[in-house]
């Protein structure tokens, strides 16, 4: 009687732990099949909105627009606050004008700006040291990405970007002040505008208008 309690015991203990097994496979297929609905929807129906703030979330990674094969989450930038290099999550702006908004990541020498499309996060604009400083303004109706360089005394130098679609670049614009001399700090100064040329009324009246509507995102 007591060897056949023992076996009942040990036959019951057999099939709870083939029920535990078998729960645990039927909770990871069920997790599984989650994280394939997930990427379905993402597929799917994500909004540019929904797509910016899943980065934000860690969830899905950024692409390098100039380099597909270069991806990166927001776990791979300093978010630590304390430090001069840091990130912090910015604005959601549209920088691109085409009426969905970009997501600013404030940062060293003007952080990053993220688009989506595609169903994906790009990299749409990045700042890359003291001599590319990344901000963007508003010009003649329509806002522009800027990069900026003041490395040198007697030496400013500007570079702007209208896109309609963070993929399509529609108008380009440059304007510098520089020393006729550059070896001569005393020289008189020369100001341009797309290469030609300009005044210093003139080139006052253009900084006057584009860094009145600058916005830094350092």
């Amino acid at each position: 009687m007591y060897r056949h309690k023992k076996i009942t015991i040990l036959v019951c203990a057999f099939l709870t732990a083939l029920s535990i097994v078998a729960c645990g496979r039927t909770n990871t297929a069920n997790q599984q099949e989650s994280n394939v609905q997930a990427v379905e929807n993402i597929d799917s129906e994500m909004t540019a909105e929904e797509l910016l703030d899943l980065f934000i979330d860690g969830s899905i990674n950024a692409v390098d627009s100039t380099d597909l094969t270069s991806t990166f989450y927001i776990t791979d930038l300093n978010m630590n606050s304390g430090e001069w290099d840091s990130y912090s999550i910015g604005e959601k702006i549209d920088l691109d004008n085409d009426g969905e908004n970009e997501l600013i990541i404030n940062g060293p020498y003007g952080g990053i700006y993220l688009d989506a499309r595609n169903n994906k996060v790009y990299k749409f604009a990045a700042g890359d040291g003291n001599a590319i400083i990344l901000s963007y303004t508003y010009y003649n109706g329509a806002t522009w990405i800027m990069y900026s360089n003041r490395m040198y005394v007697g030496y400013e130098c500007y570079h702007m970007e209208k896109f309609e679609g963070a993929d399509n670049l529609v108008a380009e614009m440059n304007f510098s002040e520089e020393l006729v001399d550059p070896n001569n700090s005393e020289s008189e100064m020369k100001y341009t505008l797309n290469g030609t040329i300009i005044s210093y009324d003139e080139y006052t009246e253009l900084c006057s208008k584009i860094f009145a509507a600058e916005v830094n995102t350092g």
